[in-house]
């Protein structure tokens, strides 16, 4: 807004460090990625705002990309009776995760493995294949739908929730350390001055200096880009919804009106709830690549 050092002493009179903790801290003490009011079940709010497309059913199988510490893995994992992977590239929270199962007696519904998504080879298909509250910290959000599409049986989907989005009002997640919450921080400050507060007041020991440098990654994709890489790696939509945590009804009609506006959506879009299938032409063009002497036929 004013350069780095005149937004750092802004910002800095506005930050708290209750929240202050070294990585070594986390890693000793153990971790879970939920952040501050998500404590507790998060399945049924979560089954809610897809207003029921995304499936449930016994006998399916689950794929959890950017599990973080497990809990609605697990939940999951009790709801359908089993046949649930997790897969997160943060050991500490993996660990948490395994705990967390052998507490609950769900070791045979649930498997979790650290591994990096873009190299990670599965033990087979599976039919629904979801990412909740990690879109938006993949370092390359485009390549991640595209990886998607890999994991996903004949007949399959992928469901999306992330949020918030970077150029929302609270999309930078830097909440936990500022005692005032300033809407489109992000924006209105300088990243410098956020992360070096952030640094004096919250991770000491992290020494990003962006937000995509930091502990699990901040991309600052907007709804408009979210909506470019699904189309440009080959999804079409079954369900769609921004912003589905607004309940009463006006409110949900201006939003609805604001995100359909191009040159503002990005502004006021929080968060995102989506479930794809492959479209016809991806799956054509993915036949034909598989299709016998097609790598020859490519290469002449």
């Amino acid at each position: 807004m004013f350069g780095a050092t005149v937004d750092y002493w802004l910002l800095k009179r506005l930050a708290h460090a209750r929240n202050r903790a070294t990585e070594e801290e986390l890693d000793r003490e153990g971790s879970t990625s939920l952040l501050p009011g998500q404590e507790g079940s998060k399945l049924p709010k979560l089954l809610e705002r897809f207003d029921g497309h995304f499936p449930i059913a016994p006998g399916l199988r689950y794929l959890d990309m950017g599990c973080g510490s497990g809990e609605l893995t697990l939940e999951l994992a009790g709801k359908v009776g089993g046949n649930v992977t997790g897969v997160d590239y943060l050991p500490r929270f993996v660990e948490a995760a395994r705990r967390q199962a052998r507490a609950a007696g769900l070791d045979d519904a649930v498997r979790f493995h650290c591994a990096d998504l873009h190299t990670w080879v599965p033990p087979h298909p599976f039919d629904v294949v979801f990412s909740f509250d990690a879109l938006e910290h993949i370092d390359n959000p485009g390549a991640f739908l595209r990886r998607m599409s890999d994991f996903v049986a004949p007949g399959g989907v992928a469901a999306v929730c992330f949020g918030p989005m970077f150029h929302s009002p609270f999309g930078d997640h830097m909440g936990e350390f500022f005692r005032v919450q300033v809407p489109w921080r992000g924006i209105l400050f300088s990243e410098r001055a956020v992360m070096r507060v952030r640094r004096e007041f919250y991770r000491p020991t992290d020494p990003a200096q962006r937000y995509r440098e930091v502990a699990g990654g901040l991309n600052l994709m907007r709804y408009s880009d979210f909506l470019a890489h699904a189309r440009e790696t080959g999804w079409q939509f079954r369900y769609l919804r921004a912003n589905a945590f607004l309940r009463n009804r006006a409110l949900r009609r201006l939003s609805d009106t604001i995100c359909n506006l191009p040159r503002v959506r990005d502004y006021f879009v929080h968060n995102v709830y989506a479930v794809m299938e492959r479209s016809a032409v991806a799956l054509a063009a993915n036949d034909a690549a598989e299709a016998p002497g097609a790598a020859q036929k490519l290469a002449a």
